[in-house]
């Protein structure tokens, strides 16, 4: 259904265009697409715009722009967007964005098929951050509660004229959104792919060089040089043939998985994109530490944490009210924690902290929180962990809950 429904919208436009196209009135251009929101500019607008997750696309009649053509190389326009985003910069899913504004189009080769510009804008911005924060890094925050604010754009666009009046147009802005002390934490690149309808009143300055008063050449072939198209199929044939095999054996020379540019046998991540600093491993959180090595992939951290905002500590194993045996739950737990320990911190050492609640005997409490700890300390050992590299320790906790003490707690030697 949906791309018959695109099919009418071509259709549509094409009709149109050969309705109007023995004129060369060109004074308005109405352009219809898709758009693509990234929330990830940073300082750097290309950095993360071929991370999936960060692009938000919005189907077709999501963006709207009518331009009325001063000349022929400038021209004023009014531009609408909405759609629902993913803000994976401020973990927002879902959120209701509009921008609404003018700005000025300038033409390089507005006489060619090949219409390139360039635009400067501005107008309303609205997305919702109200009593959101966003983790910069470390401890470091930024706390925002607002959800309409002014922007400023610029960016290029490119029309390809298929007919005088029909064609595809394609483009991309910087967005830079105003607030207090925002830097770039606000700011967002929006790409948009669509088609653009010329029509309107007569613009005097304007030719269809390349269509109305290009000459055109009529070629007469003989019936007896028919001989001809056969000769030029078998030749054609022939370097399809010749191109496929150059390809193929490109291909099995250079195997690139995961499409991320560096070769499968240099890719420490051959089945996850990544990055060439990282030799081909991810960094999801952004935190400049490759997630091969992040203990926390999925939160922005910091090197000396090894990847974690705080001091790491590892899920807390529990135990039921008077009990030190590990339950099938708990030895899942140690299974996850084991491999970190193997391949993530292979030369750090760590604390196993045995805890009980404080009801209860002093003495007694003191040896089932060794009993818990050591538990822990022997499945460890049994998952391959040296027994050097762990210490065991058994601690009473005060809680308003009895059963918040009821634990062991695995943290890293300082």
């Amino acid at each position: 259904m949906k791309k018959k429904f695109n099919f009418f919208i071509i259709t549509f436009f094409v009709l149109l265009s050969s309705v109007f196209s023995q004129y060369s009135q060109k004074k308005w251009s109405i352009r219809i697409g898709a758009n693509d929101i990234n929330y990830y500019p940073r300082s750097y607008p290309i950095k993360f715009f071929l991370h999936k997750k960060n692009n938000s696309i919005n189907p077709i009649f999501s963006n709207v722009e009518l331009v009325h053509h001063i000349n022929n190389n400038l021209g004023v326009y009014l531009e609408g967007a909405l759609g629902m985003v993913d803000n994976n910069r401020w973990r927002i899913i879902d959120g209701f964005f509009l921008k609404f504004g003018p700005g000025i189009n300038f033409y390089l080769l507005p006489k060619y098929w090949f219409d390139p510009y360039f635009r400067l804008g501005g107008g309303y911005h609205q997305f919702n951050y109200q009593n959101r924060t966003l983790r910069i890094s470390g401890s470091k925050t930024y706390k925002l509660n607002k959800k309409n604010f002014f922007l400023l754009d610029g960016g290029l666009g490119i029309n390809f004229w298929i007919v005088s009046n029909f064609g595809i147009n394609i483009q991309s802005t910087y967005n830079h959104v105003f607030a207090n002390h925002s830097r770039d934490y606000l700011n967002f690149c929006k790409h948009s792919l669509g088609f653009v309808f010329r029509f309107g009143g007569e613009n005097e300055n304007y030719s269809d060089d390349y269509d109305n008063k290009k000459p055109k050449k009529i070629i007469e072939i003989n019936k007896e040089d028919s001989y001809l198209p056969s000769i030029i199929e078998k030749k054609e044939d022939k370097n399809i043939i010749e191109n496929s095999e150059y390809e193929n054996k490109i291909c099995f020379e250079k195997e690139d998985l995961d499409n991320d540019g560096i070769l499968d046998k240099e890719d420490l991540c051959p089945d996850q994109f990544g990055l060439k600093k990282f030799k081909g491993c991810p960094d999801t959180d952004s935190d400049n530490i490759p997630d091969i090595e992040d203990i926390c992939p999925n939160k922005y951290g910091i090197k000396e944490n090894k990847g974690c905002p705080n001091k790491i500590i590892f899920k807390p194993i529990l135990f039921n009210l008077g009990k030190y045996k590990l339950s099938s739950n708990s030895l899942k737990i140690i299974n996850q924690i084991s491999e970190i320990m193997i391949k993530k911190l292979p030369n750090s050492k760590f604390y196993i902290n045995g805890y009980t609640d404080s009801y209860g005997k002093y003495s007694y409490n003191k040896i089932l929180s060794l009993k818990r700890a050591n538990s822990v300390f022997e499945a460890l050992v049994t998952k391959g962990i040296d027994p050097s590299r762990m210490e065991v320790k058994g601690l009473i906790k005060s809680a308003k809950k009895k059963s918040k003490g009821r634990y062991v707690e695995i943290t890293i030697k300082k």
